[in-house]
């Protein structure tokens, strides 16, 4: 099978932790996805939180984190070319298929990475092209609907909206206040995409979508990745892939059976279903759709094909 996530936090947690993604204790590595017929990652440069690690992101000037983690973006593509390509487009996603290697793509949580134009631009040239517009707490751009659901974009937040879309970097609204996701509807006509976000509907939490902001999803040909952080799945200690399939059935039942993919969080929560110990193991969630007479098209959609045709729609 085929495997194309949205959302990981694995190469920061390279760089805090000194790990190398050929080989490391971490949910992602060569031998993890090696399986997979083709596997395409957009490894997401996270904006950071508290530590005491001893390279720990947030004891840098926050005007030199982006920075530290395109340079260990570098490192590790570098290190691991002879499996893992940085791909910038989808025409270089076509020829790392035609060569049999991985692909990845670079993704930026939380815009307080991008401090200013000089800032985005260097982000773009070293191959971003997916940016949340906040994470969980309020940055000069928008603010988390962790902290504030009600948060407007600020007036930055629309020109840093506009600029992306000039620029073709793709805007994701994960994590984003609720308000401010319907700025960014008002601000552009652009599809964008929810790269790791689950159904309100069936937990409420606030960092999953309403209904309605799913069907402005759909109805603009945007995409959402089904996030499998056991806190956005249900509201049980211990969750499984049932509580994952929950929220793909009812987004289906809204019509979302095209713009829905995978936005897994591998290496960015502590807590997954408890069938998965490593990216791998996303195989045993596909066979498990296909037992619940899921078809194989809608399986395959999901895990690969949706994501895959809105990158060669967008890039």
């Amino acid at each position: 099978m085929k495997l194309f996530d949205l959302h990981c936090d694995t190469l920061y947690e390279c760089y805090e932790n000194e790990k190398n993604l050929r080989k490391n204790n971490l949910m992602i590595d060569q031998s993890k996805v090696s399986e997979y017929n083709h596997y395409i990652q957009f490894f997401a440069l996270f904006c950071g939180v508290e530590s005491q690690n001893k390279n720990a992101l947030c004891k840098l000037n926050p005007d030199d984190r982006l920075d530290a983690l395109l340079s260990e973006a570098k490192k590790q593509f570098s290190l691991n070319g002879d499996w893992l390509v940085q791909c910038y487009d989808s025409e270089e996603l076509d020829i790392a298929i035609t060569k049999g290697k991985s692909a990845a793509f670079l993704s930026i949580e939380g815009a307080e990475l991008v401090p200013t134009y000089e800032h985005l631009q260097k982000a773009y040239d070293a191959g971003v092209r997916m940016i949340t517009l906040s994470w969980n707490y309020q940055n000069k751009y928008a603010t988390g609907a962790m902290l504030d659901n009600d948060a407007v974009l600020t007036a930055e937040g629309k020109t840093f909206v506009d600029n992306l879309v000039k620029k073709n970097i793709i805007i994701d609204v994960s994590h984003l206040s609720e308000h401010g996701f319907w700025d960014v509807c008002t601000q552009t006509e652009a599809p964008f995409v929810a790269s790791h976000s689950n159904s309100r509907s069936v937990h409420h939490h606030l960092r999953n979508l309403t209904d309605l902001q799913f069907s402005e999803i759909i109805r603009r040909g945007g995409l959402c990745g089904i996030n499998l952080y056991s806190r956005f799945l249900s509201n049980k200690d211990e969750s499984s892939f049932a509580d994952a399939l929950k929220h793909i059935e009812h987004f289906c039942s809204l019509g979302g059976e095209d713009c829905l993919a995978l936005g897994c969080d591998f290496d960015g929560c502590d807590n997954l279903p408890k069938e998965i110990k490593s990216a791998g193991d996303m195989q045993k969630f596909a066979e498990y759709m296909l037992k619940h007479n899921y078809a194989q098209s809608i399986v395959d959609n999901i895990f690969y094909n949706n994501a895959n045709k809105f990158i060669h729609r967008m890039l």
